[in-house]
């Protein structure tokens, strides 16, 4: 793998369950550290538009053309908006993969969704279909899961992702971002 790879990180910023909308930031990074890209948008808080949202932001960037995998913090943005990687790789051919700190609490995430939507066994459905793939890092370990790599190609990408800690350097800059828009905003 290059040593210089590019990575787009993605992740919401705060909201409220009565919101319509919720912001998200984009950021493209040069590895190890070198900020190439910013970007906003936006997608409905409980929602179906979060893959689209991603991959528009991609095309509308040029990002397609230069990173070499998109990460998203965790399987949804804006509350259940459901992040599908295999949508991602098929709108820009750009491999995906969602990132988590923990792996996911499935009884509680199915007993949300059961109390919020009619649709909800096909969205618990969908999201329990994810195959879900731990990774050693420095400091610990994640939770990954990808579409468009194999998982030796994943592991690697998020452990050259990782700066400090436990949270892929373009995802934490885009969560900071997004936190710092809508605080100010």
């Amino acid at each position: 793998m290059k040593e210089h790879i590019r990575i787009a990180g993605f992740d919401d910023g705060p909201f409220s369950f009565g919101d319509e909308r919720c912001i998200f930031a984009g950021v493209l990074m040069r590895m190890p550290g070198t900020v190439e890209g910013i970007s906003l948008s936006s997608v409905e808080v409980d929602g179906t538009d979060s893959s689209l949202r991603i991959s528009e932001m991609l095309e509308r960037e040029g990002w397609n053309r230069l990173a070499h995998a998109a990460m998203v913090d965790g399987a949804s943005m804006g509350g259940f908006n459901l992040v599908d990687t295999d949508e991602i790789v098929e709108r820009t051919g750009v491999p995906a993969m969602t990132v988590t700190h923990e792996r996911p609490d499935m009884n509680s995430i199915r007993d949300a969704m059961k109390g919020h939507f009619q649709d909800w066994e096909e969205r618990f459905d969908w999201l329990k279909s994810r195959e879900l793939h731990e990774v050693e890092v420095h400091e610990g370990k994640i939770f990954i899961s990808f579409s468009g790599m194999g998982l030796p190609d994943a592991k690697a990408l998020v452990r050259k992702a990782i700066v400090h800690g436990l949270t892929p350097e373009p995802v934490r800059l885009a969560h900071m971002i997004a936190r710092a828009v809508v605080k100010h905003a």
